[in-house]
């Protein structure tokens, strides 16, 4: 026995009694769905049973009267009767429409007004054809493999929500369940051709991006049903998976790059400033080698000075000298006699020493000392 497909409709009409429809407009059915339209399943509100109970004692108070006409009870029946029966037509005129709901009213077969909600006095001959929901109505769009520019399947889920402007519209032109998927097939379209314009890329991006445009293309289509969409949420939108990957492994590359671009600059950097402290160092080197040969400058310029000094220190010596010498040449002689005659005396003390003896007259000085030396001791 072959599996019973899938109903993913969202949009469902039910059909109850008046009475029950506040119930069931807010009861979901077997497919976890809500109603918006309830029809109820009789046109004629007149209840029966309390007209038939009204019937029934104004039959009873008529035969009574010819058979117990010394009571009371026939009367009573007939007063009970009438009662009963304006209980029915009090109850078949006064109806309370649900919160939320608006009413469809018919009289003769054609639609007369559209009334709100609450209590309200309708005639007997008015029916109620059809209850419509002014809530918001979620309708969720789901989208598969909807191709981009660039030819990237993408997948997007979308919740748009909508309110039913016009209930004559909506009711007269369409039922709930072919407006089920005529919306489901508008909205597609539109979300495809919004996807065609945008690329791989973008569509990450989608949940974020304005729909004010998709919002009035679905309005123009819709708007001949009497529905209006109030807002459009795209709940999830992502391209399928090879492109995850393929995406996931460019920005990679992309971080990789980054990351060689920045050891790169570090690197140079390094360099740079390993290049900026050798030119600080050689700078502050020729600096040091600059202080220090200005000083030796300075000690040979300070020994120059001395030099000079002590060169004019010396000429100015020996030019007193021989101005001495010329003034006095006589005691020249006898310091010069003098001297040798330390010198002859202090040979003369030492055996050991050898006299080299140049001239005669070096040999008469050397004897002429021996005596003197002699003549001493």
């Amino acid at each position: 026995m072959s599996e019973q497909p899938t109903d993913y409709s969202q949009l469902t009409q039910k059909q109850v009694p008046l009475e029950e429809a506040a119930d069931a407009f807010i009861l979901k059915d077997e497919n976890g769905r809500i109603p918006i339209v309830i029809m109820p399943t009789r046109a004629n509100r007149i209840s029966v049973e309390i007209m038939g109970v009204a019937v029934l004692l104004l039959i009873g108070g008529l035969v009574g009267q010819s058979y117990l006409s010394d009571t009371l009870l026939p009367e009573l029946a007939i007063t009970a009767s009438v009662l009963v029966f304006l209980i029915g037509i009090y109850m078949t005129v006064r109806v309370r429409i649900p919160e939320g709901v608006n009413a469809l009213l018919m009289a003769g077969g054609k639609y007369k007004r559209t009334i709100g909600s609450g209590a309200v006095f309708i005639p007997p001959w008015i029916a109620i054809s059809h209850l419509i929901t002014r809530r918001e109505i979620p309708f969720d769009v789901p989208l598969v493999n909807a191709p981009t520019k660039d030819s990237v399947r993408a997948n997007v889920d979308t919740l748009i929500t909508f309110i039913i402007t016009d209930p004559y519209r909506f009711v007269y032109s369409i039922s709930a369940d072919d407006f089920d998927q005529v919306f489901q097939a508008m909205c597609q379209d539109s979300l495809r051709l919004m996807i065609r314009q945008l690329g791989g890329e973008e569509v990450i991006n989608l949940t974020r991006q304005d729909l004010d445009e998709v919002v009035k293309s679905l309005n123009s289509d819709v708007e001949p049903y009497g529905v209006s969409i109030t807002r459009i949420n795209i709940t999830y939108a992502q391209p399928i998976d090879e492109f995850m990957q393929s995406l996931e492994n460019r920005q990679l590359s992309i971080v990789h790059q980054a990351e060689e671009a920045e050891k790169q600059a570090l690197a140079k950097q390094r360099q740079a400033n390993a290049a900026a402290l050798a030119r600080q160092k050689a700078i502050a080197e020729v600096g040091r080698d600059k202080e220090l040969l200005e000083l030796a400058l300075q000690k040979a310029k300070a020994q120059r000075d001395v030099v000079a000094m002590n060169a004019e220190a010396e000429e100015l010596r020996l030019s007193k000298l021989q101005e001495r010498l010329e003034q006095y040449p006589e005691a020249m002689a006898f310091d010069v006699q003098t001297s040798e005659l330390d010198i002859a005396r202090a040979l003369a003390g030492n055996s050991k020493a050898v006299l080299q003896i140049g001239s005669a007259s070096d040999i008469v000085r050397t004897l002429l000392v021996r005596d003197a030396v002699n003549e001493d001791e």
